[in-house]
């Protein structure tokens, strides 16, 4: 196998570029009409608000700033980009321009999917087979039709992934810092990520033999500087802008503390972690989500805890607090948020939406994919891991990060197309080589 080349494949059904195009536009084609079908099916998701997303645009657009809903009290509470992507493309009082820019955002993605493995070395077949993965994924066509960030980020993603595996060069690394910058202003999940890459990066420079002390300049020059310059240049503004309306230079956001505490708090633990697999917390085995919010907002309110800032660090070291004194609940919620992560049908409050008719083909198309997907990671750790770090190091950081934090199965689109690349590096055999 050659390492090096990323464009070459062969099959026994030798393809001609006509007929490598047609199977593309076959694929984007069916993209578009699932999502367009979702959106037709689904159109009252378009104004469904459910993080607010739709009210903080429309408060940018009536001159209140990135603020409190229906207020000109600013906020950090969600990240930025989708939103204001809303106002710059004047959706956000739009529902069927919404619909469109989430359309062309699906349908991107699958674009992306189908390059990614291309330079991933999978072969015209295998490339588009994960590409109509992407394409018909019933998460990702569910979540199109919503004004939530699960379609751009998908985008964005996959996108980063894409430019990772590009030829280096100055250009480049400033496009992969502006698209990662991108990415944690719409899901600063992916600072993680960014972590994850450094390490990497070191440990290859130490096996290459980068770390000698007498290096140091040579390990100086190999810094991407081009792409960390991009990166500051993307994420400054929101951290300048926080530090001036919030008071603190705030790199994400001010919702970690809330999901923190939401996933590891003693009601959460009793009345979901501690009860049989599927129960959701709706109060048929205590007092419930809602009641418990309203609670912990009262203890805030007689503590005295105002602001924003304040109130997110006050729930984060609360929900630190009940992990020490609970860790073997905590462990158990850890696994239940690993299994919801990867569940197979639709959980909550989408599984009233879904009839049982569709929740098996759901759940088969997904076991499917998933046995493909592990196949395929151990061969890639087996022969290629070098190329396949990113997206694997990428799945890392979103299953880690909801092990701790609050989980559901809406959490893992961003990594679709990662894993629909894997399921597809499990079918290379003679009839299907890779390059």
């Amino acid at each position: 196998m050659n390492l090096d080349t990323t464009s070459g494949c062969s099959s026994r059904s030798d393809h001609v570029a006509s007929g490598r195009w047609r199977g593309l536009w076959t694929i984007l084609a069916l993209a578009a009409i699932v999502r367009v079908g979702a959106l037709w099916v689904w159109s009252e998701n378009l104004t469904e608000d459910r993080d607010v997303y739709l009210a903080i645009a429309r408060g940018v657009v009536e001159g209140r700033g990135y603020s409190v809903q229906g207020t000109n009290v600013p906020t950090a509470f969600r990240p930025p980009l989708y939103p204001l992507l809303l106002v710059a493309t004047g959706t956000s009082d739009s529902v069927w321009g919404r619909a469109f820019l989430h359309l062309v955002l699906g349908v991107a993605t699958v674009w992306l999917t189908y390059l990614l493995g291309r330079r991933l070395g999978l072969c015209e077949p295998l490339a588009l087979f994960a590409a109509g993965l992407v394409a018909v994924d019933p998460l990702l066509l569910r979540y199109t039709t919503f004004p939530m960030t699960e379609t751009l980020s998908t985008f964005l993603a996959t996108a980063l992934l894409l430019s990772l595996t590009m030829p280096a060069s100055r250009r480049l690394k400033f496009v992969t810092g502006a698209i990662f910058g991108l990415n944690v202003l719409c899901r600063p999940t992916l600072w993680v990520f960014a972590g994850l890459m450094g390490l990497w990066w070191l440990v290859r420079g130490w096996i290459a033999g980068e770390d000698r002390g007498s290096e140091n300049h040579g390990r100086l020059r190999n810094v991407p500087w081009f792409t960390l310059a991009a990166v500051l240049i993307v994420v400054l503004p929101w951290v300048v802008r926080n530090a001036l309306v919030m008071g603190h230079p705030i790199l994400m956001t001010t919702h970690g503390g809330y999901t923190l505490l939401l996933g590891n708090n003693p009601s959460f633990y009793r009345e979901v972690v501690d009860q049989p697999s599927g129960t959701v917390w709706d109060g048929s085995h205590g007092e419930g989500q809602e009641v418990w919010a309203a609670s912990i907002n009262r203890r805030l309110d007689e503590a005295g805890v105002a602001g924003e800032v304040a109130r997110d660090g006050w729930m984060g070291q609360l929900a630190k607090q009940h992990i020490r004194n609970e860790p073997g609940e905590f462990v158990k919620a850890c696994w239940l948020r690993f299994r919801r992560f990867w569940s197979l049908v639709p959980h909550g409050d989408a599984d009233s939406s879904v009839s049982p008719m569709v929740r098996m083909p759901i759940g088969l198309f997904y076991g499917g994919v998933f046995l493909l997907a592990l196949i395929g990671l151990g061969r890639v750790l087996i022969v290629d891991p070098a190329r396949w770090c990113p997206l694997i190091l990428l799945i890392v950081t979103f299953v880690s990060v909801h092990l701790v934090y609050w989980s559901n199965a809406r959490m893992r689109s961003p990594v679709v197309p990662a894993v629909a690349l894997l399921a597809s590096r499990s079918l290379v055999s003679r009839r299907f080589v890779c390059d």
